[in-house]
């Protein structure tokens, strides 16, 4: 099958001699950030909120770090004294 050959002519129909208008562009939305101050409150109490279990966390790992010291020497007199060690 063979098309025919296309002739652009103001007839056609495919091209339009006029000048187009541009398209008009929309002005951006400016979004103003309200509550500054609101905003920085709530930063403050989560960075006092996420200091406070650190430490209460460093606390818990301090705690846990004696007992199992304890733990270990009183093991380890125990484990003399059945074997029969001196001192």
């Amino acid at each position: 099958m063979e098309l025919q050959k296309h002739i652009h002519s103001s007839a056609c129909g495919c091209y339009d001699p006029r000048p187009q208008a541009p398209t008009p562009v929309p002005a951006p939305v400016v979004v103003k950030s309200g509550g500054g101050a609101a905003k920085w409150v709530g930063i403050g109490v989560g960075g006092s909120a996420l200091m406070l279990s650190v430490a209460v966390s460093a606390v818990a790992v301090a705690i846990t770090a004696v007992a199992l010291t304890l733990c270990v020497l009183v093991l380890y007199g125990i484990w003399k004294d059945v074997r029969g060690g001196k001192g």
